[in-house]
């Protein structure tokens, strides 16, 4: 318990951090204008690239990925409710969340985008959504029986995609640096707390169908 409550303590620094800037912009505007510039310095070799990763991190992305996992764990039967179910209720919940932000903050996407980019910009829906998705599909999948080496390359990946699909949103300048930190922030919040309160659940029910049988 102590170390969900710093994990949710630890993770409010990247969203409030990200918030403080969104509402203070005109005084970062320059800095994240100079992070926008500093990662087009590749540019356009990692055009094509960027743009498959930041369109894998799409909503279409997100939706297809949810939907194989549930797929797939509907077939696997013993995985459906401690693998499929916990996984999609994040994605649905990040979304929400993502979609109430935006239209609250209502920020403007940057002057400097060089991509096509709806909805408002903060915070990132391509970061928050995921890293919440990935975050739910690590955090399940080291509840299962795995090689301490797997363990550690699921750890890398699963963090690092999502981080890689938030950097490519900054480099095609269609969200802030904030947007983008505030996204990681969220995101990885969501999944920790839907995991948390979901298995709550979960074992409380299973312990009492155990008791009546």
């Amino acid at each position: 318990m102590k170390k969900f409550n710093f994990l949710t303590l630890l993770l409010l620094l990247p969203i409030a951090l990200g918030a403080y800037v969104a509402f203070f912009e005109d005084k970062f505007y320059e800095f994240e204008k100079a992070v926008f510039s500093a990662l087009r310095t590749v540019a356009p070799a990692m055009d094509i690239p960027a743009r498959a990763i930041t369109e894998l991190g799409s909503a279409v992305g997100v939706i297809s990925i949810t939907a194989i996992i549930l797929i797939v764990t509907i077939i696997k039967k013993k995985y459906f409710f401690t693998f499929g179910l916990p996984v999609a209720i994040t994605s649905i919940v990040s979304r929400i969340i993502n979609i109430t932000a935006k239209n609250l903050i209502d920020r403007e996407r940057p002057d400097f985008k060089v991509m096509h980019a709806s909805e408002s910009s903060f915070p990132s829906g391509h970061s928050q959504n995921n890293m919440a998705l990935y975050i739910a599909i690590l955090l399940v999948a080291l509840l299962i029986d795995l090689a301490p080496k797997w363990k550690f390359t699921l750890k890398i990946s699963l963090v690092a995609l999502p981080i890689l699909i938030g950097v490519t949103r900054i480099y095609f300048g269609v969200h802030y640096v904030s947007d983008v930190i505030a996204g990681f922030g969220i995101g990885a919040m969501v999944a920790i707390l839907t995991h948390y309160i979901y298995f709550k659940i979960y074992y409380a029910v299973k312990e009492k169908k155990n008791a009546e049988n």
